[in-house]
């Protein structure tokens, strides 16, 4: 009876060894989820995407107006409407180098989405819970992240494919030292920016942005896909910049005038890129989670009025003000909060990283992280 128990315990332990080898190891909870994207059944070429950007815009900028919390004279309001002002200036460049067919396209709308990454970060400085303009805020964040990443110079090298040329290899190693050397600057930040938990948290995403391409393996994919990164680099330490108290604001300035030196990734992809323009005819799937259309029509008048508006208007600020919104933002705990509400995890596939290395990430909603590749 002994031997027989002996015996059905070890019959019972080989089978649990055998399910254990067989079973697929559970992911570490600190891995991002793979997203499955599920198509909308709408689809959108670059002509339609643009103009659905300045809808969203238009719609987010008309939400805004009519609230009186969101005024455009309020020291904390004038990052989020002078980001708002770049966008509007941006599209209305690409939307002048589509209808010509040359390079201002490309360059407005990168320019449109390390602006829209600004505007996200500026946001959580109003405190502002207005659905209207967080829903079209969105809404313009996926226009401008399906733009980037469908139609433009970084997309068309990735669908070419291929191993990375000797001068493209160049151009990235460029990039990472950038990126060493950007670790180091914000690694001196770090001690003054543990007074301020939502400055901290940004200078984090930073760091994190950094760490990550220079783990990236030398393919196009990883290229493309850091190029597209950098966009958002730039948005939030611009973004972020209105966070950091007077008294060592300088020291963070040294990171704004660090990012100058991106600029001439543009002009390289310029000069080394080809584009066929009969491209910008080919529609793309628009996800369940891309969604562009408003939920309430808005007329071209009305949009060109909006535009106007963020364009025209001044936003500039004294010291005394950023003096002002900075010490504000310390104590207000609306802006240390997880939940970024203009965030979602759509319009940023800058993070994702090369396919072909696992490297999968998300977007933000109006508020925090997020573009789309």
């Amino acid at each position: 009876m002994k031997n027989l128990i002996r015996i059905s315990i070890c019959i019972t332990l080989t089978l649990f060894a055998v399910a254990r080898a067989v079973t697929p190891a559970k992911k570490s909870p600190t891995s991002a989820p793979t997203a499955v994207k599920k198509p909308s059944g709408k689809k959108a070429d670059a002509k339609t995407l643009v103009a659905d950007a300045r809808k969203a815009l238009a719609g987010m900028i008309k939400a805004a107006r009519a609230d009186n919390g969101l005024d455009g004279k309020t020291p904390k309001n004038k990052p989020f409407w002078k980001s708002t002002q770049l966008i509007a200036k941006s599209l209305s460049k690409a939307e002048k180098g589509l209808a010509a067919k040359n390079d201002d396209f490309f360059k407005g709308i990168e320019e449109a989405r390390a602006a829209e990454v600004e505007m996200k970060t500026a946001w959580q400085l109003t405190d502002s819970k207005n659905q209207g303009a967080i829903d079209d805020g969105k809404k313009l964040g996926h226009a401008i992240a399906l733009l980037r990443t469908n139609y433009s110079k970084e997309a068309a090298r990735k669908k070419k494919g291929g191993e990375l040329t000797a001068e493209e290899k160049a151009k990235f190693d460029k990039i990472r030292a950038q990126q060493k050397a950007l670790l180091a600057k914000i690694k001196k930040l770090e001690k003054e920016a543990k007074k301020d938990k939502a400055l901290e948290k940004g200078l984090h995403r930073i760091q994190m942005q950094a760490s990550h391409i220079l783990k990236e393996p030398a393919t196009v994919d990883a290229y493309v896909a850091t190029l597209y990164l950098l966009d958002e680099q730039i948005g939030l330490i611009r973004g972020f910049e209105y966070y950091v108290d007077k008294s060592w604001r300088a020291d963070y300035l040294v990171l704004v005038e660090f990012i100058n030196t991106y600029e001439t990734s543009y002009t390289e992809w310029e000069s080394s890129i080809a584009y066929e323009w009969s491209s910008i005819e080919t529609s793309v799937d628009i996800y369940e989670d891309e969604e562009v259309d408003l939920s309430e029509s808005i007329s071209e008048e009305e949009i060109s009025s909006e535009e106007s508006y963020a364009e025209d208007e001044s936003f500039d600020m004294s010291d005394a003000e950023e003096d002002e919104v900075a010490m504000e933002e310390d104590t207000d705990s609306e802006v240390e909060a997880d939940d970024d509400s203009m965030e979602d995890a759509s319009d940023d596939e800058g993070e994702d990283m090369s396919d072909d290395e696992g490297g999968d990430a998300g977007d933000e909603d109006m508020g925090g992280d997020d573009g789309g590749d």
